[in-house]
This record gives structure tokens, C-alpha cells and sequence, in this order.
């Protein structure tokens, strides 16, 4: 099942509800998403659950009919999970997207034919266009000329072919008399002081430049480091835009108190940017990153933070946040 069929598939399931009665409520999306989502698109999961709590997703859905194939939607859902997630989880949720809106899958442009080159003039041809005397007269130099070049080839051949014959003669009188000599009379030089001659090792002899490609990048890494960050940045949206109950789902009840409502209450709005990867322990991925606190007064301050998240569960979860440095104090 590739991305577009997913979103195909998850809107068939919308659908059906809606004429069933059964209203589309977030949170049960949530674990429909999860129950539709292969192995291949595990990494879409955290993007796919925060769309479907998105206002720009429910209002979707309200509409009549449900989900119109409507490419302005797209637009606005696609900004929704630009805002979030990373380019290439959004490039992926395009196809997802057009899926989810009934929208046909988009096709690779054909590439076009290659011009054919103009066909060349076959040797001895005269050029089209030109009078029937001019052919002929043309034609009859050409026999004249084919005429006089084959003798002067046969003679040049004829020449050649008697340089030849001498050389070679030559060369078997010189060796059959360097045969009819006797050999010279060397004594074998002794070996009994000679130094014994060294190979150098391995590491210092010259070695052919390696023609090896450099060894592909580990897929489950990538994708689990990708889901860490998208975590990391649906908390902070989740947190700023006051949805409480869903940041509560992506942070372990160790890492509550680095994720106090009253605390951030105080915030006009809070981001998270420049997220990468420091560290790993099996499935767990260490992050750092850059979290900007807006005032309501419009003056900020960047300060620098860790984040411990464990990708073996579904979304993500962030199990620790630590303080580095201030970045920019306020103001």
C-alpha cells in the first residue's frame, strides 16, 4: 500500500462512519490512523494523528459532501502539517493528502521522444535538387575518380607488401645468427651475504584507490530520528495553541514538570526549531534544539534545550527536558 492509497483508505473509513452515524471524533481517528498505517508508513503516524485533531481537518470533514476533492483544501491542510513536521514527512503527506480528498494521484511527467537526427546523403549520392545533366556529369567524375584512386591504392599496396618482405627476411637472418653464438660464462653471484630482500606490509604498499560506494544511510534510524523531532515539535504546537490534552500524550509523566500549563500560560506563544540528532541508545534518540518564548508584550527569548525521546512507542514519547543555555536574552 503506498501514501495515496493510505489517504484513499482513510477516507473510505470517514465516509462510511459519517452514513453509519458514527461522528469523527479525533481521538478515535487516532487509533484508526494507527490501525491503517503499514510498516512503511509508520514514519507518517505523528503527522496523520495531529492532522486529524486539526480544526482545518474537522471543518474538512463537515462539509457536505464530506472531504471535497477541493485543491484548495489541500493547500490549507498541507500548511497545518508545514508549520509542524519536517519536508520530507509534508512531501510524503502530499500524496496521503490527495488520497484523503479523493484526489487522483499525481503521474511523473513523460519525458519527451529525442528528435531523430536528418537523414545523411549515402556515399556517392549527388545532392537533391540539382538538374539531370548536372547528375550525370557529376556521377561520371565520381567513376573517373574511383577509377584512378583504386590504382594508386593497388600500387601503394604493391610497395608496402615489398618493404615488408625485406624487413621480415632481415629480421630472421639477424636471429638465426645471435642463435649460432655460445652463451657467456657467468658465475652465479652468491647469495650466502646478500640481505634478504622485504616486502613491505600490506599498510605500506600502494594500494588501488577504493572503488566502493559509501555505505547507504540506516533507514530504521533516520525514521526514528524523524519521529522523535515531529514529537518534539507537535508538543510545542500542541502547547501553544492551549490544546493541553493532546501535549499530554506525547511527554511521560517524568518529564511533566518540564511541561507545566501554568508555566507556559505566561507565553504569548512558544516554538521549538533547529532540532537534531546528539545521541542514541537503542531506541532511544537524544535531541537538541532551539525553544523561543514570545511575550505578550512582543519582546522573546531563545534559549537552548535537550530532549530524551523513546521511539519504540506510537506517537513518540519525550521522557525527559533539560535546560543548556540561554541563546538571546529577553528583549
Amino acid at each position: 500500500m503506498n501514501d495515496h492509497q493510505l489517504g484513499a483508505l482513510l477516507r473510505h473509513q470517514i465516509v462510511a462512519d459519517l452514513q453509519r452515524g458514527i461522528p469523527s471524533e479525533g481521538r478515535r481517528l487516532q487509533a484508526v490512523v494507527g490501525d491503517l498505517c503499514g510498516e512503511r508508513q509508520l514514519p507518517l503516524l505523528p503527522a496523520l494523528r495531529y492532522l486529524v485533531m486539526s480544526p482545518a481537518f474537522s471543518s474538512a470533514v463537515g462539509q457536505t459532501p464530506p472531504l471535497p476533492g477541493d485543491p484548495r483544501l489541500q493547500l490549507r491542510l498541507q500548511q497545518e502539517l508545514d508549520q509542524v513536521f519536517t519536508t520530507a514527512i509534508c512531501q510524503r503527506m502530499t500524496a496521503v493528502l490527495r488520497g484523503l480528498l479523493g484526489l487522483p494521484e499525481a503521474e511523473p511527467l513523460a519525458a519527451a521522444p529525442p528528435l531523430a537526427p536528418p537523414p545523411m546523403p549515402q556515399a556517392g549520392e549527388p545532392p537533391a535538387g540539382l538538374p539531370i545533366e548536372e547528375i550525370l556529369r557529376e556521377q561520371a567524375g565520381y567513376e573517373r575518380a574511383a577509377a584512378g584512386g583504386s590504382r594508386g591504392v593497388v600500387a601503394v599496396l604493391s610497395f608496402m607488401a615489398g618493404v615488408l618482405v625485406v624487413g621480415v627476411v632481415g629480421a630472421l637472418g639477424w636471429m638465426l645468427q645471435i642463435s649460432r653464438q655460445p652463451l657467456p660464462q657467468t658465475d652465479a653471484p652468491s647469495t650466502a651475504n646478500r640481505p634478504a630482500e622485504t616486502t613491505p606490509p600490506p599498510s605500506q604498499a600502494q594500494q588501488p584507490e577504493s572503488t566502493l560506494p559509501p555505505p547507504a544511510p540506516d533507514l530504521g534510524q533516520q525514521a526514528s530520528t524523524e519521529q522523535a523531532i515531529a514529537s518534539v515539535q507537535q508538543l510545542y504546537a500542541a502547547i501553544s495553541s492551549g490544546n493541553l490534552e493532546t501535549a499530554r500524550q506525547l511527554f511521560s509523566p517524568a518529564a511533566a514538570d518540564q511541561f507545566d500549563p501554568n508555566f507556559f500560560s505566561q507565553f504569548q506563544q512558544v516554538t521549538v526549531g533547529e532540532l537534531r540528532e546528539t545521541g542514541r541508545s537503542g531506541s532511544t534518540v537524544t535531541l537538541s534544539g532551539v525553544v523561543t518564548f514570545l511575550y505578550p508584550d512582543r519582546t522573546s527569548q531563545s534559549e537552548s534545550r535537550s530532549f530524551t525521546v523513546d521511539t519504540s512507542t506510537q506517537p513518540a514519547l519525550i521522557t525527559g527536558s533539560s535546560f543548556e543555555a540561554v541563546i538571546q536574552p529577553r528583549g
